[in-house]
């Protein structure tokens, strides 16, 4: 990681965004901040409900170019419109199919616990599994209603499956989750300006980093964010909590340890 405090290295990093919505992009400066989710998702229906397939296609390319020109060489994309372009040219893209209500062409991760049914969480993460890719999900962001016991019970008699994954923002982990994680190769995914967008609580970040989980900084979309830098992601964290992460520690977070999860 030397390389990364010496700006005459001719090695560059490889910035891996563990977590975004590409087609979402074109929504940028359009959607509400400190709403409640419920709220800002009704704005977000609201905006793209007479979107076309080319629509979501020229919105997730334009999330390409940005990343692209952020250099970022890895991105996991979770999208549920079905509509990305066959080939993006991109150097390294995970176009994830997002579960919601039905069942989808795999891979597919699934989006929740509160708006996934159990089978087809489970189907989603298996179908990861089979084709070695991690899986992801967003847990626990909002309260404690979307529990990470209750996501393990889904796999009752088969938490094999539950291993090389990703749990997207986690605000409400419990230590034991923690535990759980990082003894199972899950990492868990923090994207600072999507936090400060919704008005999260703090992050417990001494307990992350007691547990030993792989943290990972992701940018989420620009329905929640104002940038798909992660170097910016990076910006937002100092300045929010400066004494949460060293200088290395954060910038593992986009390069090193989302990297362990694809194989760099």
């Amino acid at each position: 990681m030397d390389f990364l405090k010496d700006k005459r290295s001719p090695v560059k990093p490889v910035f891996v965004n563990a977590h975004c919505h590409l087609e979402l992009t074109n929504l940028a400066g359009k959607m509400p901040k400190n709403k409640p989710f419920f709220e800002w998702l009704s704005v977000l229906r609201k905006e793209v409900e007479n979107w076309t397939k080319e629509d979501y296609q020229a919105s997730y390319l334009k999330g390409l170019e940005l990343s692209s020109k952020a250099g970022t060489s890895i991105i996991y994309d979770v999208g549920n419109q079905m509509s990305e372009p066959e080939f993006s040219g991109f150097t390294k893209l995970y176009s994830m199919h997002e579960i919601i209500k039905q069942p989808l062409p795999e891979p597919c991760t699934p989006h929740s616990i509160y708006a996934t049914p159990p089978e087809l969480v489970r189907e989603a993460v298996k179908s990861c599994v089979k084709a070695g890719i991690p899986w992801s999900i967003h847990l626990a962001e909002f309260d404690e209603s979307d529990r990470f016991c209750d996501f393990l019970d889904i796999f009752k008699g088969e938490q094999e499956f539950v291993r090389n994954g990703l749990i997207i923002h986690g605000n409400f982990l419990k230590e034991g989750d923690l535990a759980f994680m990082a003894k199972n190769h899950i990492a868990l995914v923090h994207c600072p300006e999507s936090h400060e967008w919704f008005g999260h609580k703090d992050p417990e970040f001494e307990m992350w980093k007691k547990s030993g989980v792989d943290i990972c900084i992701a940018t989420d979309s620009l329905a929640s964010a104002t940038s798909l830098d992660l170097m910016e992601q990076v910006k937002t964290l100092f300045r929010r909590y400066p004494k949460a992460f060293t200088h290395k520690e954060a910038m593992a977070a986009i390069t090193t340890v989302p990297g362990k999860y694809f194989y760099i």
